[in-house]
């Protein structure tokens, strides 16, 4: 394997084209990254490192597992979209235990990045989510609220019933409120 097969591999994983043979070409070109960890991987951490990476090489490097990747993943979790985005996914789909901890913190941390630490939790599929997730219920940020929420319900962890009934009546966000309310039924 060569540098430019590499760099192809690379280049054709970020392609902005999207018709289904660019997807196809997409799908290729993160099973050759996988497959070969140990050229791939680096590569991916050196793109992150010099904010180099698209979207598309953030989410791959969840994939590999390697625990190396847990911080610099959660230092873009609240960066703009659709960084930040691809962040959260990434550690969403990382099986380390840190990625967990991870989307705790950016949960916690509240900004931009906490309702997509939420939702990340919700696609990660880990109850151990569910005590951050019921905190950030409580936030005073509506958006925050709202993904916790939708997150808890996703998870089957959701507030105490006398919670979610207050949610549901007198939440300040309409949108919060309409969620609560089909959370209930």
């Amino acid at each position: 394997m060569t540098d430019a097969e590499l760099d192809a591999q690379l280049m054709l994983l970020e392609s902005p084209l999207g018709g289904e043979p660019d997807v196809r070409e997409r799908e290729r070109a993160a099973a050759w990254l996988l497959a070969h960890p140990d050229v791939a991987r680096p590569a991916l951490l050196a793109l992150v490192a010099g904010g180099r990476a698209g979207p598309a090489a953030i989410e791959l490097l969840g994939r590999f597992g390697d625990p190396a990747s847990v911080a610099p993943l959660a230092a873009l979790v609240d960066t703009a979209e659709p960084t930040g985005r691809a962040a959260a996914q990434a550690l969403a789909s990382h099986p380390a235990p840190a990625a967990l901890d991870a989307l705790s913190a950016a949960l916690a941390a509240g900004g931009d990045g906490a309702p997509r630490a939420a939702d990340a939790l919700a696609a990660r599929g880990d109850v151990g989510a569910c005590p951050a997730l019921r905190t950030a219920v409580g936030s005073a940020d509506a958006v925050l609220r709202y993904h916790a929420l939708q997150a808890a319900g996703a998870l089957g962890c959701l507030p105490p019933d006398e919670e979610l009934a207050a949610l549901a009546d007198a939440d300040a966000d309409a949108d919060v409120r309409e969620l609560a309310r089909s959370l209930r039924r």
